[in-house]
């Protein structure tokens, strides 16, 4: 059944007017858009512009275009952080927000960060990663997921996870549900990652088999062309030992350093244990 839409007699005659072309009009100019015929409207008034009026809903859409775009980006980032799993602790830490006291040491480490991530494009070209080494409580941790969370705000798909933890889940071998081959199991750390960063690297030496778990994963990735950040609180000569040197070399390929972080701890200098 068809509605029927109910009119008052005011806008019922002016809209039989327009029809019957004797509607009233009268010339007037638009400051923006020039002269144009306006029409005596039911409240009184005399009609806008009808540019402008197409411009003002033109700038409605867009706004709501825009809102919606923004929501979306949003709910993506939200996504993209859940599957990070960056610590909680460290979601919050940014390069901005690093504390460097003045010193130009830390400083210059900091510049080396913000470098990383404003050309990050051409890590991905070239694999290039980053090595962080240094004592307990010297920010290590802080900028590598500071990094990795200015590129999730980017839109590119980052994983933060404690090597124990990947072993741990390599031994499993099951992600969600889905069991899955060893195989399967280091390539899910590989495939479609395009940042993997691996934290607390030898705090615990392990057995043979799972520093050959971690060399396969850091090793694919090199060929695959994805960078990787290290964090180690040992130095570069024991990480050698722990992951051998051709890791060690080729994590400084493709536009890669090593940052030694050789300053106080932290924790230390706030009294803290």
């Amino acid at each position: 059944m068809t509605k029927m839409l109910t009119t008052t007699p005011q806008v019922r005659g002016h809209l039989a007017g327009i029809l019957a072309g004797t509607a009233k009009n009268r010339n007037e100019t638009c400051r923006i858009h020039g002269e144009y015929a306006a029409t005596l409207m039911p409240n009184g008034k005399w009609s806008s512009c009808p540019h402008c009026v197409q411009d003002d809903l033109k700038g409605v859409a867009q706004a709501e275009i825009e809102q919606a775009g923004e929501s979306a980006a949003k709910r993506r980032l939200e996504k993209l952080r859940e599957g990070s799993m960056i610590p909680r602790r460290f979601q919050a830490k940014t390069l901005a927000n690093f504390e460097h006291g003045g010193s130009r040491d830390k400083a210059q480490r900091v510049a080396v960060c913000k470098a990383y991530v404003e050309r990050f494009t051409d890590r991905l070209e070239q694999g290039g990663g980053l090595v962080f080494t240094g004592g307990v409580g010297t920010g290590k941790s802080h900028l590598a997921y500071a990094i990795g969370n200015a590129l999730l705000a980017q839109g590119y798909r980052v994983m933060g996870i404690d090597v124990y933890e990947l072993i741990d889940l390599i031994k499993e071998r099951a992600f969600g549900k889905k069991e899955s081959s060893e195989r399967d199991a280091i390539k899910a750390f590989v495939a479609g990652l395009d940042l993997l960063i691996l934290d607390e690297i030898g705090a615990q030496l392990g057995t043979e088999w799972e520093r050959l778990m971690l060399f396969k994963i850091i090793n694919e990735r090199y060929k695959a062309q994805l960078p990787t950040i290290l964090i180690s609180n040992v130095d570069s000569e024991k990480l050698g030992e722990y992951l051998g040197e051709r890791i060690v070399d080729r994590m400084q390929e493709g536009g890669g350093a090593t940052l030694t972080l050789d300053w106080e701890s932290y924790r230390s200098q706030r009294g803290a244990a």
